[in-house]
């Protein structure tokens, strides 16, 4: 297993990793975020040419499309939000550390901060509670 950290995967869903040249086959690629559900790439990506760029701006592009349709001007994709826990799915699990935060009035870039505006509040509970009624997991192939 290769692992790559600190990288950025923009706002349209793209990133660019370079890869040792020890791996030169086609492999799944998993993206992890602090409070979000890992998303792992719908089919092997290839890393025979030592970077590879990646975009995950459709569900066809997630494995088991496990990806979130936005509300807002055009069509874009995001990672589910919620898995404070990072225990592959959003539960109450997740909600009583938020639900505990929100209640201290805690601030910052902290992991129950599920929409990154900088205060947890209702409306991290309200993400954790959607994805959790909807039972979104982490797909993984």
């Amino acid at each position: 297993m290769f692992t790559a950290g600190n990288v950025n995967l923009s706002t349209t869903g793209a990133s660019s990793v370079t890869i040792p040249g020890l791996y030169n086959g086609s492999y799944y690629v998993t993206v992890r975020h602090r409070n979000s559900i890992e998303t792992t790439t719908a089919t092997p990506v290839s890393f025979a040419g030592g970077t590879i760029n990646y975009s995950f701006d459709a569900p066809s592009k997630a494995y088991g499309s496990n990806l979130i349709l936005m509300a807002g001007p055009g069509t874009w994709y995001a990672i589910y939000g919620g898995d404070v826990t990072q225990d592959g799915s959003v539960d109450t699990g997740d909600m009583t550390p938020v639900d505990n935060d929100a209640a201290a009035f805690v601030a910052g870039y902290v992991v129950t901060d599920v929409n990154g505006d900088g205060s947890v509040d209702t409306a991290d509970i309200t993400i954790i509670d959607n994805n959790s009624a909807a039972f979104v997991t982490s797909a993984t192939p």
